[in-house]
């Protein structure tokens, strides 16, 4: 079989697998492909290497593997973020008049969840799907700010910190720092580190458990705008990722810590 033959075949043998409402064993997968026993039986080898099926070794039959299932999680997830994150990022974009983003991590990149280029004058900003470097925009540098030690540390690992403009950070000790800087002060800046006329701001998204799971962000790439400018919206920006994390499920208890300390204070 060709490479392609091979993936093609993959996709109907996990579609048979996924849309039975029953396991399946070697034989009812093969007559429902109606392909030959060598190729299911190959195929089936690739997917289960990849964690894509899983077979019962008492009773032989496959199903779903571990790796397929986390990522039609992450699917939906995606899916549900851009539902819920869609009307509040549309409210942020008004009444800032900036462009509003919504990115998730993706290695060493930030991809593209949704995109509003307010008022669509921004020739160069990026589109739903896009991959950027996460070390020159704000929405990268939240995410990773916001990583767990380990991921954060793999993932800066195997960067590049390619140089877009005179202003991208390319030493890894001073990124490391700027990413100490956003978690402190719960924001991240980009300026003029991808193009000459791009500023950014980004602030995390959180899930009922606490992880960071996306940031939001606005810009401007007109040229006409600095960073100050933006952080006059400092306030509307983490009060929109507050809303979209609340209705995630989080809850941020250090809020209510310094509530109660107020309170014992008074």
């Amino acid at each position: 079989m060709t490479k392609s033959s091979i993936v093609s075949r993959s996709v109907i043998v996990l579609d048979v697998i996924c849309s039975s409402r029953t396991r399946l064993n070697f034989a009812e997968i093969t007559q429902k492909c109606g392909f030959p026993k060598s190729s299911t039986h190959r195929i089936l080898s690739i997917l289960r290497e990849e964690g894509l099926v899983a077979l019962d070794p008492l009773r032989n039959l496959y199903r779903p593997g571990p790796k397929f299932l986390s990522l039609a999680t992450d699917a939906l997830n995606a899916a549900d973020l851009v539902d819920i994150a869609g009307q509040i990022l549309q409210k942020l974009s008004s009444e800032s008049k900036l462009g509003a983003t919504i990115g998730i991590l993706d290695e060493g990149h930030v991809l593209w969840l949704q995109i509003i280029d307010y008022p669509s004058r921004h020739r160069t900003a990026p589109r739903v799907g896009d991959r950027t470097p996460a070390h020159v925009v704000a929405s990268g540098k939240v995410l990773l700010a916001f990583s767990n030690s380990l991921q954060r540390k793999s993932i800066i690992g195997m960067m590049q910190f390619e140089a877009f403009t005179h202003r991208t950070i390319t030493d890894p000790a001073t990124f490391e720092a700027e990413l100490d800087n956003a978690r402190e002060t719960g924001l991240a800046i980009s300026n003029r580190e991808e193009f000459l006329q791009d500023v950014g701001m980004a602030a995390p998204v959180f899930d009922h458990n606490g992880d960071v799971v996306a940031a939001i962000g606005v810009f401007d790439m007109t040229g006409r705008l600095s960073v100050k400018d933006l952080l006059l919206h400092k306030d509307k920006l983490l009060g929109a990722a507050g809303h979209i994390s609340a209705q995630l499920g989080f809850h941020d208890t250090t809020k209510g810590e310094a509530d109660a300390t107020k309170l014992r204070q008074s």
